[in-house]
């Protein structure tokens, strides 16, 4: 190869690698995640303690079958390393963007990490990016997800990793259609590559979306599950019924111990 050709492969290498740490930004950057691959739900690694080990499972399996109680234990296993996961990896993030506030003269690659998370999150302002990178508790994303999915038998749940019933509006999602239609038109659900992307794009619909602003602004202020879910009205047709349900399953399942459950020291980078 001459040295021509040389510098032209040279750029277009370093393009495509710049692309491509862009485009990988929803991996954890500040965790040691373990992927694993699931073939049955005894795959699935127990939850033993509050410090967790962050297992993010690459696909889900189906728990048909499994008794009520173990079901429900799979269930939350399959989801909790990788929820608390994306929450951690928020809170550490927020931290270095209010120290980069902090810097008169802060370096390119301050400035970014800065501009990706801001086009991320969907802002211009870095004081906005702050409070958008406040998120609810995983009580309630869990309990969302097992009402959403339930209990993971949904067809989107399985054949898209889709937990939350995130709706596609865009041709370009990888998505799949719906079962259903709303007044003859269809309907179409966003389709994941794995439980991280899911749990990462509802944390950004969450802290983006104008019909949770309010949840959002709440967010800052609070963690208590049971004053933040009357916000998440708007997430479903049924309204208030809705977050009622909502608020039932935390409760009956005990999933506020889960809010004070954290990634091992050992795994954080």
């Amino acid at each position: 190869m001459n040295s021509k050709f040389r510098v032209v492969y040279y750029f277009v290498f370093l393009f495509f690698l710049s692309g491509l740490g862009f485009a990988c930004m929803h991996a954890r950057q500040r965790i040691r995640v373990i992927r694993v691959p699931l073939v049955h739900a005894s795959d699935i690694r127990p939850v033993t303690d509050s410090l967790l080990v962050p297992y993010v499972y690459t696909n889900v399996v189906s728990l048909k079958g499994l008794p009520l109680k173990e079901k429900k234990e799979k269930f939350f296993q399959m989801l909790l390393p990788a929820v608390v996961s994306a929450k951690t990896e928020m809170a550490i993030n927020r931290k270095r963007v209010i120290q980069i506030m902090k810097e008169k003269h802060p370096a390119k690659a301050e400035v970014y990490f800065l501009d990706s998370l801001k086009s991320r999150y969907k802002t211009s302002s870095t004081k906005e990016l702050v409070n958008r990178l406040h998120s609810v508790p995983v009580s309630i994303v869990l309990a969302q997800a097992a009402i959403e999915s339930g209990w993971g038998s949904s067809r989107f749940f399985l054949k898209a990793n889709n937990p939350f019933g995130i709706w596609s509006f865009d041709a370009k999602h990888n998505r799949i259609e719906a079962d259903s239609n709303r007044n003859g038109k269809k309907i179409y659900l966003r389709k994941f590559n794995d439980l991280e992307e899911a749990i990462d794009e509802y944390f950004i619909m969450i802290a983006t979306r104008k019909s949770f602003a309010r949840l959002q602004k709440a967010c800052i202020d609070t963690q208590d599950p049971y004053k933040l879910v009357p916000y998440l009205n708007a997430y479903s047709e049924r309204g208030a019924d809705y977050t009622k349900d909502l608020s039932k399953m935390i409760r009956t399942n005990h999933l506020e111990k889960y809010d004070q459950y954290h990634i091992r020291p050992d795994y954080l980078l």
